[in-house]
Formats: structure tokens, sequence, C-alpha cells
């Protein structure tokens, strides 16, 4: 089972990197510059990572990374130490451990990044809706477009 749990702590270090070097999603311009990862962090000393054009280093997208990889770092040392020791490691920990471990593993990382995407949705939509001032303006606009449409029709 500690090969289980290795190979989960890889896929989500895997899903990590992936997750940030995704830039499908819109971000919220606010939440992409108050996060951003700054130059002088040790986080950029670790791991040389560049900010993308429009796409910041952000670090509720670094952190994961670094948490991740501390975790596959952790189970590949524990399978090396039992495949070193013929199974002392194995012996000593049950298999239900292990099996929870990559169980609570994967389920911490899916829930992390599910409420990351839930918040970042919630922020960008309440900066990109309408105020009743722009409500208001927008309907007079339309109406003086149906006006001047019924006029250009009318005259060609």
């Amino acid at each position: 089972m500690i090969i289980c749990f290795v190979l989960s702590s890889i896929l989500t270090l895997l899903l990590a990197i992936a997750e940030n070097f995704d830039n499908r999603r819109p971000l919220s311009t606010k939440l992409r510059y108050k996060y951003r990862v700054k130059d002088n962090s040790i986080l950029r000393r670790i791991i040389k990572f560049g900010d993308r054009k429009y796409t910041p280093a952000n670090y509720f997208k670094v952190v994961p990374i670094y948490i991740c990889s501390i975790v596959a770092i952790f189970g590949v040392a524990l399978l090396l130490i039992d495949l070193i020791t013929k199974g002392v490691v194995s012996r000593a920990i049950p298999d239900n451990v292990f099996l929870i471990l990559s169980i609570v593993t994967l389920v911490i990382y899916i829930l992390y990044f599910l409420i990351v995407l839930i918040w970042w949705e919630i922020v960008d939509y309440r900066e990109f809706k309408f105020t009743k001032d722009e409500k208001e303006k927008i309907k007079l606009l339309r109406k003086a477009g149906r006006k001047e449409r019924k006029k250009e029709k009318k005259n060609g």
C-alpha cells in the first residue's frame, strides 16, 4: 500500500503543476495581483518560475505545488526505506494507514481547488456585475438604438 500512497502523492503533484499552468479560466484582476507571488519571495527562489503575460504567479496555484512536492518526496523516501530494509516500514505501519493517507491526500487536493475555483467565480461575478445606474444606462442606449433603427427603416 505504500506504492498506492506514492502514486497518489505523485498524481496530486502532477495535477497541481497542471493547474498552475492552466490559464483557461479567467481570474479576477483584483485577485490576480493581490495574491501575486512577490519577486523577492522564497517560493520564487526555491523553484524558478516566471510570470506569464496577463497571468502572474499566484499563491493559490504555487503553494499546492510545494506542499504536494513535500508529500511526494516523503512518500518516495518511505518507499525507498521500505525497499532497502526489506519491508520494515510495511510491517511497522498497517496498510490501512497508507490507504487512508492516499484518499485524504486526493480529497483535500480536490476540495481545495473546488473551494478556490468557487471563490474566484464569486469574485469574478461581483466584479463584472452591473450596478443599477449601469443597467439604466444600458436600457437608455437600447431604446436610443431602437429609435435610430426605426428611423433608418423609414428613410431607407
